[in-house]
């Protein structure tokens, strides 16, 4: 499904998978559960094009649900891998949440106000320690992976059960709103379109 610009969400996977065309090549935001790759690159080649335009995966955070199918993609693709440094170790399966995953090695590290690919890198710890958000310049949208997720047209903070520290990720939320978006593209539910700051405000004045 084309969600704004040069920005789509694959159809029916369990956490968001976002995809952007960048001219000729393809950016992948998150990978989905294990065994979600095949509906990625069947969302690819939809569009026209071959699974080895995608030049890099983008992981908003280590979790299961969105890099369970990681390194299938990455081996399909011939993709890199860039996430926040914090996060590297549960990617390379040094380090592990509550379910394990398949290794997968991190070409690209990112640090807080890096800039990938016209996407600004912004470390929003507290549900993991490297989870990111994500801005695209271009559109004003911003990524926010596990953050916030959208239900029945409203924002709500993840359950806390499934964050390290809830109140940290609390902080993270807040500190959205002194970003420059309009858009709001979670990992769980619908993205918000223009509405984007408002929704995250109301959420903020409840918490």
């Amino acid at each position: 499904m084309k969600v704004i610009g040069n920005i789509h969400l694959v159809d029916e996977t369990f956490a968001n998978v976002y995809l952007i065309e960048r001219g000729e090549k393809l950016l992948l935001i998150d990978a989905g559960l294990p065994g979600e790759y095949e509906k990625v690159l069947r969302y690819i080649e939809k569009l026209g094009y071959v699974p080895e335009d995608v030049e890099i995966i983008i992981v908003t955070h280590a979790h299961y649900d969105h890099v369970g199918s990681l390194k299938d993609l990455k081996d399909a693709t011939g993709a890199v891998v860039a996430a926040h440094k914090d996060e590297v170790p549960y990617l390379k399966g040094e380090k592990t949440f509550r379910r394990e995953i398949e290794p997968v090695d991190v070409e690209i590290e990112l640090n807080d106000g890096d800039e990938i690919e016209g996407l600004r890198v912004i470390h929003s710890p507290g549900h993991t320690p490297g989870s990111i958000c994500l801005l695209d310049l271009e559109t004003k949208a911003l990524f926010v992976g596990d953050l916030v997720r959208e239900e029945d047209g409203k924002l709500e903070e993840i359950p806390h059960h499934y964050s390290l520290d809830p109140m940290k990720n609390r902080e993270a939320i807040k500190r959205l709103l002194d970003v420059d978006f309009v858009h709001l593209l979670p990992s769980h539910g619908k993205p918000i379109l223009n509405e984007g700051k408002e929704k995250l405000r109301e959420l903020v004045e409840r918490l």
